[in-house]
């Protein structure tokens, strides 16, 4: 059951908004939807990273946002060993946790934290695995779970991790935003008061900001965490304010009352870009929309017919048409930042013709109705899966093909995605760590179920055989063979046409600097500055 927040606090009342970001020391940022829960642990949504991940808690490891490498955080160094199947890690000593009106630690942070932490996700007969676990959220279920065979305590500051195979991501999952570390303490005391439920609402970390308060309007309040370990923070309080409306919370980016506010609406990017006050940040992201062909389902198991379908859909206008200047238009699954990215990708011609050729020399049935499932809820990437299903139906019916689009709840699309009873799919895919294999395995292993990402059914042993040596591979060379391949296979192979990747936009007054936002993990105030207002 869900445990609720109810909190009261000054900075809530009406008024107070407008003083609060006027404040060297106070920043209001204003995000579209509110966190689920204040731990990425368990809630993977981006609102919900947006406010956690980088503001209360540190992981073994992070990646550097100017080279991307990964660099230590609550770790020091590691040492991997030679049959690749542990890692030794020494951990950073004298870090303090949050102290709050709800917990004063008596020890530091060691190696105890890290075993809870981690074995909460691993181990399910963990004290604290089924905690909140009916509150309906993509629980548990990433790389990582399937990755550690244990973790051993060396000593208070060195543990081990034993890997069940040969495995190249660890540290991706180790930096990823649900390998966050709690405190052991904390969560002792929490199951003495009989409390488990608020280690997810009433949280506790060692990052740069603490939690103070939330409510139910979506106003959360964050302190500096004095006793912080890294750098100090030069702003004191971080207030997050939740706006839903598009219209709303771009009228408060101009009145004062936001700071900064997270993604625009495509139609206001424009005018916002016109505004000498104001500025765009725009960041890749590792989602990519893509529109899924069923190749257990005739006529899609052909490859020419898959091939001409991606001919007759016109791929710029879809862009223009959904995403003004919010998207770019892409040929392969992985983002073009992608160290793995193919640059010899070709793009995907629109030749309607030739689409219609191709389907007569076939003898496709053009009395055949294909269907287009898309969800009824659109996600934070794509505003409107209706639009650009209705814009594929129009590309297809210039072709002679008709086409029947089914918006459907996710009980209702789960049902039909697993009873293979459908021709297409139109979706959005989120990897959840940097590495390559997050975007792929979902989508293209023989392994990964429909729900997974593998809706459209596809299982080839080649690229099987791609995906399993890459993922043990440590040079780092052979690995990016081994995806320019993948990446050409399944762009002959035509199983998914890819639409576009979108981009995360914030926009932000003029006086605010040093935020940055990272496509895995969520947006970091930790360096944040903000001058006086002009």
């Amino acid at each position: 059951m869900r445990f609720i927040l109810i909190f009261t606090t000054a900075l809530i009342l009406s008024g107070c908004y407008q003083s609060e970001s006027s404040l060297k020391d106070s920043l209001i940022y204003c995000p579209e939807s509110k966190a689920l829960s204040f731990n990425p642990q368990i809630s993977h949504d981006i609102s919900s990273l947006d406010a956690t991940t980088h503001q209360l808690y540190n992981r073994l490891v992070k990646r550097d946002p100017t080279t991307h490498n990964y660099v230590p955080d609550l770790a020091t160094g590691w040492l991997l060993s030679a049959d690749k199947l542990s890692y030794t890690f020494f951990l950073r000593q004298n870090v303090n946790f949050h102290q709050t009106d709800y917990f004063t630690p008596t020890r530091h942070f060691k190696a105890d934290d890290v075993i809870f932490s981690l074995q909460r996700m691993l181990d399910q007969a963990h004290p604290f695995h089924s905690v909140n676990h009916g509150m309906g959220y993509y629980f548990f279920n990433h790389p990582f779970t399937n990755l550690i065979k244990d973790i051993v305590k060396i000593d208070d500051y060195t543990i081990k991790f034993i890997l069940k195979k040969p495995d190249i991501t660890l540290l991706d999952n180790l930096a990823a935003h649900y390998s966050v570390i709690l405190s052991q303490e904390y969560a002792q005391q929490l199951i003495a008061h009989g409390e488990p439920d608020k280690i997810d609402f009433y949280p506790i970390g060692t990052g740069p900001y603490k939690f103070k308060s939330s409510n139910d309007a979506g106003i959360t309040h964050y302190l500096n965490h004095a006793k912080f370990w890294g750098d100090k923070v030069s702003v004191n309080n971080i207030i997050f304010d939740v706006t839903e409306n598009n219209t709303k919370r771009y009228a408060k980016l101009l009145t004062g009352e936001c700071d900064i506010i997270a993604n625009p609406a495509p139609s206001q990017l424009k005018q916002m870009s016109e505004k000498a006050n104001i500025l765009l940040s725009s960041e890749p992201t590792a989602n990519i929309l893509l529109w899924a062909f069923n190749s257990n389902k005739i006529p899609f198991t052909e490859k020419k017919i898959r091939q001409a379908f991606s001919k007759a859909v016109d791929q710029n206008n879809l862009l223009e048409a959904v995403f003004y200047q919010s998207a770019t238009a892409t040929s392969t699954l992985l983002n073009h930042q992608s160290w793995a990215y193919n640059r010899r990708s070709t793009d995907i011609p629109y030749k309607p013709q030739e689409a219609l050729s191709t389907l007569q020399e076939m003898g496709y049935d053009f009395n055949k109705k294909i269907t287009i499932l898309t969800p009824v809820k659109n996600s934070l990437f794509n505003h409107s899966f209706h639009k650009i299903a209705e814009l594929i139906q129009a590309n297809l019916l210039k072709i002679g093909v008709e086409s029947e689009i089914l918006f459907l709840t996710q009980t209702e699309l789960e049902k039909r995605l697993l009873s293979g009873k459908y021709d297409t799919y139109l979706t959005a895919v989120n990897g959840k760590i940097n590495d390559p294999d997050s975007i792929f395995r979902p989508l293209l292993s023989c392994d990964s179920t429909v729900l997974e990402g593998n809706s459209s059914q596809w299982c080839s042993k080649e690229v099987q055989s791609l995906l399993n040596l890459t993922l043990s591979e440590s040079n780092f060379t052979t690995r990016i063979k081994n995806y320019y391949k993948l990446q050409e296979i399944i762009q002959e192979e035509r199983i998914y046409f890819p639409i576009a990747h979108v981009l995360r936009m914030d926009a932000f007054k003029i006086n605010i600097s040093g935020f940055w936002v990272d496509p895995f993990t969520g947006i970091n105030f930790q360096h944040v500055k903000k001058t006086e207002a002009h």
